[in-house]
């Protein structure tokens, strides 16, 4: 039987495209998987394949605006509420400027306090809320950084800038936490995600700056899920404070 069995699962932007590949990893292990997301119709594909997974009883879709702290607080106590308690947190929910590929003299301030607010103000709301019942017990809390966040990306200035400040968080907590055994560590990932393919369509050379010395763009699942699951088990308990790239090597080239 998996340890995941009968632990549950918080995933902020969970109606994204990884953090469903992530919940049906989750699920399939045997944890109780909850997913937070700003509306109902973002919940759905996540609906869906918590069913398809043979996961219904085991989930919880929870409408929640991660810029409200108080929403943060309220969905945290609905998942306890429905299971006992939280094991982990991943925080995978962020925003992006539009058009994607940005300079930071383009940005206005309205797009930068979303990105603020979403990323790392909506991460540190959502591990607050969870802080009171893994700090009796410990836990595991898994931060979305960026490549970005580190290394200079042209056209990904102020989304770089928010997920720096997403890679200092969770060192911060990491440090703070330690006496609870509470982990705290960030993945930086590289993966095939619905606005990179639309980008490969409109432009095949768009992508090509960023492409990892590994030949193939990382699979949610296979790729990036399976470190998501290691940092949320025993495997890691001696690992706290890394804000690990799991990016082909792109990392290294930048």
């Amino acid at each position: 039987m998996s340890e995941f069995a009968g632990k549950t699962v918080i995933i902020t932007g969970g109606g994204g495209h990884g953090a469903r590949a992530f919940a049906r990893l989750f699920a399939r292990a045997g944890a109780n998987v909850a997913a937070f997301d700003i509306g109902e119709a973002a919940l759905e594909g996540f609906n869906a394949d918590m069913k398809a997974e043979g996961a219904e009883q085991r989930s919880c879709a929870v409408v929640c605006d991660l810029r409200d702290w108080d929403q943060l607080r309220a969905g945290v106590e609905t998942v306890v509420a429905a299971f006992g308690g939280v094991d982990v947190l991943v925080n995978t929910a962020t925003a992006r400027t539009n058009p994607v590929w940005k300079a930071i003299i383009d940005s206005d301030h309205a797009e930068v306090t979303q990105l603020m607010e979403v990323g790392p103000l909506g991460i540190l709301g959502a591990m607050k809320a969870v802080f009171p019942y893994m700090k009796e017990k410990g836990g595991k809390i898994i931060n979305f950084g960026s490549g970005s966040g580190r290394n200079a990306a042209p056209g990904l200035g102020m989304y770089g800038v928010s997920k720096a400040a997403v890679h200092s968080l969770t060192k911060q907590a990491a440090r703070e936490w330690a006496q609870y055994r509470i982990n705290v560590n960030g993945i930086l990932p590289f993966m095939l995600t619905p606005t990179m393919e639309k980008s490969l369509e409109a432009d095949p050379a768009a992508l090509d700056p960023y492409r990892p010395p590994l030949p193939w763009f990382g699979d949610p699942e296979r790729d990036v899920g399976r470190v998501v699951l290691f940092l949320a088990s025993s495997a890691s308990d001696y690992v706290t404070g890394q804000n690990l790239p799991v990016d082909g090597g792109t990392d290294m080239m930048m």
